[in-house]
């Protein structure tokens, strides 16, 4: 930037400086500047001042020579005088500006700002715009640096400002908006050797693609999970920021050496490190001791660093507690953060304040640890920047420790941490409008107070009934009534025998035992449809072990078959009885699999054993559990041979036959493998049902987040658009005005019809008569508004989006001006009849200078639009909550045994 002084001095003349004979004291000024000699020339300048206070050339020399010299408290002094001599001058509010933030002076900021809106000196206008623009940055504020960024006028030539560019990539980083920023890093491209700033914002962008492209938050993701191509051209940018000084470069590098385990690259940085005589610094000491494993060692310099007012050491341990998920270093820094409060405190040793998001985290963490989980949970749903890859990971443990483990017993813990989960899912099906799955988790709350459901499966005639009648000694289940059992019958524990019947579309049928098959055959006969049978016993075992007796798989009717697989639904264990004479037959393996696939528990048994000699029966037993192990399908215990006919036999009292069959084994089986293993098998089934269930709400909130990061991205380039919109409308005004009065000529000629009946009114009454004031205004109104919106609308679109079709009128797909917009041009329009002496004239001359105030009005409008809140979605948060309690119930499912 040229001197002051030479500046000023082609607007001053130097009249009172040589009528007091100080033209040598000027010449001598500017030559020791010239030479390089500041301090001399600070002399000459002062005995000019000294004699001419006022003159803005000694003060322009003043000011030359204090920055050559660097005092910038005398910069400040002498440019705060010349600015009340020439307040037009654009660059000296940019110097003052400058020097007042060397010093920390309080006007600095003023003096950009004054800077920005000085008529001459456009250069120094743009850089003061620039500097607010970094001023913004650092103070971390994107949204305001924006909108200096958006006052600088576009380049008139085709190359584009690479440092609104290169800020507009960094407003974009910022914001998390990576689109944006690699729009802004395509025109910076490749920086070159000396642009430190421009590598620094490509070695961000890098980090936070790749971060992205691996599912990572763009905030709190930890370097040393990203691909190692990606993370060395970070560093190789980062370090190139490094030697050039640039602000920021040196936690970037260190944060990346610290996630580093590649032993070239730390010795690399080291080497760089070394050369600037900073390796004792904490930052890269801790850097250092990270990247070699030595994290106590790091926190502790860490810790040196922040006790003695280190705010670098301060940000390297919060990016520390956020990669390590390291409570007890958010504790320091909040402990030192308090520092402030202590008399005793070395000066400038207070800790900068937690950022909100990680204060959540804390916040969150001491609740999960008191046994809040969802008062936790409620806490993480506001963390989305900075600690949302810790948020989620904490989001995961809450429920984790929520739901009970496959197998486990089912005791008072047991039954509260089902509580907890069971409202979660409840909570999040009513955000996701799913009653149908709300129905199910209130199934899933009751079916936890009801004994054990074992389901007895297989195929047509391989003795399930008989097998239940043997369970429960008595001959009471259906067998031989239909060629296969059409549905499903409950056994259940109740005080007394009987049986209940129902029957769809009719009257349930309550029975006796020994009732219930004729009741079956004569419902059959009479051709109505039993949905399910009942079956009560006051059988103790009962109590703790509901049995379901299925149809048949290999069934004639569909609908047998569909009745069968429903039971999986319904059962938290399934006994197989085979066929012994030809057990596992291909069509056995398919539903086997797809049981096995459902996580259901099944017991294999194979009935009939009474038909086939020893070493045949140990031959099928054999072919069984090879046909298991090579379907990957799990047996409770090893599959066992009995006969269930000879089994009700015995248990009515035939003893020889009761030797014979085999019971005692299955009897033994079922007590020790499904009644005293219920509550575990129980509690099995329920996570099953439970995860599946979660899996389904998982699915559907990340379908409704989707779409609301969809509506989110949209509305982000709306907002962007009317923002471009604005900024064309108010820098274009005086030319669209023109085009836009002249589009309005047909719009006029209607109003000027409109206002023959009052042309020959006296002038005096037209000024005064408030009912003629309020008939042109609204013939006004009405002929108008509408055409001079839509003409702006369309030029604001057409500013913004340059190859963009333009169109009059929202019917032929232009752009309708908004209500609000349309608003502010009619008050435009009322306004103007309200001041205006002859209202009527409006229609017969040009009225450029209504439009350039209603362009005015509208692109307010329009700025005041896109910058109107939006609230973020709370799909956001209910899709990590649900993504969190799917995957807590994805964890392996161990056998009940277990």
């Amino acid at each position: 930037m040229a001197r002051l002084v030479e500046a000023l001095n082609r607007f001053f003349g130097r009249v009172e400086i040589l009528a007091l004979g100080l033209e040598n004291e000027r010449s001598a000024a500017e030559a020791a500047l010239a030479k390089g000699m500041p301090l001399e020339a600070r002399e000459h300048a002062r005995t000019i001042l000294s004699v001419l206070p006022d003159s803005a050339v000694g003060l322009a020399l003043w000011a030359d020579a204090a920055e050559d010299a660097w005092l910038d408290q005398e910069v400040v002094a002498s440019l705060t005088d010349l600015a009340k001599r020439v307040p037009w001058r654009a660059d000296v509010w940019l110097r003052l500006g400058r020097a007042g933030q060397r010093i920390g002076w309080d006007g600095a900021r003023d003096a950009l700002e004054r800077a920005t809106s000085a008529p001459e000196e456009r250069d120094a206008a743009r850089l003061a715009l620039l500097d607010l623009s970094d001023l913004d940055l650092a103070a971390g504020d994107p949204a305001r640096a924006q909108r200096w960024l958006d006052r600088i006028p576009a380049p008139l030539t085709t190359v584009p400002d690479r440092d609104v560019a290169l800020r507009r990539a960094e407003c974009a980083l910022a914001y998390g908006d990576l689109d944006g920023a690699r729009a802004a890093a395509e025109i910076l491209g490749e920086p070159t050797a000396i642009e430190g700033r421009a590598a620094l914002v490509l070695a961000r962008l890098a980090l936070a693609e790749a971060s992205a492209a691996a599912g990572f938050p763009a905030a709190g993701s930890s370097a040393a999970a990203l691909p190692p191509a990606v993370v060395g051209r970070a560093l190789d940018l980062g370090l190139r920021a490094l030697v050039l000084d640039v602000p920021g470069a040196a936690e970037l590098c260190a944060a990346l050496v610290a996630a580093s385990r590649d032993v070239l690259v730390v010795d690399r940085v080291r080497r760089v490190v070394r050369a600037a005589g900073a390796l004792d610094e904490p930052t890269w000491a801790a850097a250092f001791a990270f990247a070699e494993g030595r994290r106590d060692d790091a926190r502790q310099a860490l810790a040196r660093g922040l006790s003695a007012g280190d705010r670098a050491a301060a940000a390297a341990l919060l990016r520390m507690a956020v990669e390590t998920r390291d409570l007890g270093a958010l504790d320091a820094l909040v402990a030192r953060g308090d520092a402030k409060d202590d008399d005793k405190a070395p000066r400038g040793a207070a800790a900068p304040p937690l950022p909100p998001d990680l204060v959540r985290l804390r916040d969150a963490a001491a609740m999960a640890s008191a046994g809040q989980g969802s008062g936790a949970l409620d806490a993480l749903d506001a963390v989305t920047g900075e600690g949302a890859a810790w948020a989620d990971d904490m989001r995961r443990a809450i429920a984790q420790a929520w739901v009970p483990p496959a197998g486990g017993p089912a005791g008072a813990r047991a039954a509260a941490a089902w509580g907890d989960v069971l409202r979660e899912l409840a909570r999040t099906a009513k955000l996701l409008d799913r009653l149908d799955l709300l129905a199910a988790i209130e199934a899933l709350a009751v079916e936890r107070e009801r004994p054990l459901r074992a389901a007895v499966v297989g195929e047509f005639n391989a003795g399930k009934s008989t097998f239940l009648n043997a369970l429960l000694g008595e001959d009471v289940a259906p067998t031989g009534v239909l060629p296969t059992t059409a549905t499903l019958h409950w056994v259940a524990w109740a005080p007394d025998p009987f049986a209940r019947v129902v029957v769809r579309g009719g009257q349930d049928r309550v029975v006796p035992h020994a009732a219930l098959k004729d009741t079956l055959r004569a419902l059959a006969a009479a051709g109505d449809k039993v949905a399910r049978v009942f079956i009560y016993a006051p059988i103790e075992r009962l109590k703790r072990v509901e049995i379901l007796d299925t149809p048949g798989f290999n069934a004639p009717d569909p609908d047998h078959i569909a009745e069968a697989r429903r039971a999986f639904d319904e059962a938290h264990v399934a006994i197989w009885l085979l066929d012994a004479p030809q057990a596992m037959k291909e069509s056995e393996r398919r539903v086997l699999s797809e049981i096995s696939a459902l996580g259901v528990p099944v017991q294999i048994l194979a009935n009939k054993a009474d038909r086939l000699k020893p070493d045949a029966l140990e031959t099928v037993l054999a072919h069984v559990r090879d046909s298991l192990a090579a379907s990957s399908i799990a047996s409770l215990t090893p599959p066992i041979a009995f006969s269930a006919r000879l089994s009700l036999k015995g248990r009515l009292g035939d003893e020889a036959a009761l030797a014979a069959s085999g019971w005692a084994e299955v009897e033994a089986l079922f007590a020790e493998q499904i009644v005293d293993a219920s509550d575990a098998l129980r509690e099995r089934a329920l996570r099953r049902k439970a995860g599946r269930i979660a899996a389904e709400l998982a699915q559907a909130a990340s379908a409704r987040a989707a779409e609301d990061r969809e509506a989110g991205r949209r509305a982000r380039a709306e907002a962007d658009r009317l923002r471009a919109s604005a900024a064309y409308l108010r820098r274009e005004r005086r030319a669209l005005a023109a085009a836009i009065d002249k589009a309005l000529e047909p719009a006029r000629r209607e109003l000027a019809s409109d206002l023959r009946p009052i042309a020959a009114l006296p002038e005096e009454r037209k000024r005064t008569d408030a009912s003629v004031r309020a008939y042109v205004q609204e013939r006004l109104v009405a002929r108008l508004s509408w055409p001079l919106s839509a003409e702006i609308a369309r030029a604001a679109r057409a500013g913004a989006e340059p190859g963009a079709r333009g169109a009059r009128g929202a019917e032929e797909g232009g752009a309708a001006p908004s209500p609000r917009a349309a608003a502010h041009v009619r008050a435009v329009l009322m306004g103007m009849v309200a001041v205006h002496d002859a209202p009527d004239e409006l229609a017969a001359r040009p009225i450029e200078g209504v439009v350039e105030a209603a362009i005015d009005a509208f692109a307010m409008a329009l700025s005041a639009e896109a910058e109107a809140p939006v609230p973020p979605p709370a799909s956001a948060a209910i899709e990590l909550r649900a993504q969190a309690l799917r995957a807590a119930f994805e964890a392996p499912v161990t056998p009940a045994s277990a």
